[in-house]
């Protein structure tokens, strides 16, 4: 498999790294205090740490790795679990569903 540089993947994969640092950044604004403790906690454990994992698949120009699609797939879930009990989170779940096609069209087109 042929490692791609980031810079090779332009605009593509900016594009999803931009969407994904947009997600976390997302992710860290509504796990803020006054949010709820187990909200903040399944963002910290679990959803951030999920669209990290992606990000190092991106970063190295993998963009059809498999680990990219699990990541933001449990990122996904959780973000879903959350948008479920309270609508606040349902901008940060439409948030990855965006990260998780443009990440999917990405994987085609390298």
């Amino acid at each position: 498999m042929v490692i791609k540089e980031a810079e090779d993947l332009w605009p593509l994969g900016q594009d999803v790294l931009n969407t994904l640092d947009e997600a976390v950044q997302m992710a860290e604004e509504v796990s803020a205090p006054p949010a709820e403790r187990w909200v903040a906690r399944a963002i910290s454990d679990k959803l951030i740490p999920s669209l990290y994992a992606a990000r190092t698949y991106i970063e190295v120009g993998q963009l059809s790795s498999p680990e990219i699609r699990l990541g933001i797939l449990s990122a996904r879930s959780e973000a879903g679990k959350l948008a479920d009990t309270d609508s606040r989170y349902a901008p940060l779940y439409s948030k990855i569903r965006v990260l998780a096609e443009e990440a999917d069209t990405a994987s085609r087109i390298s």
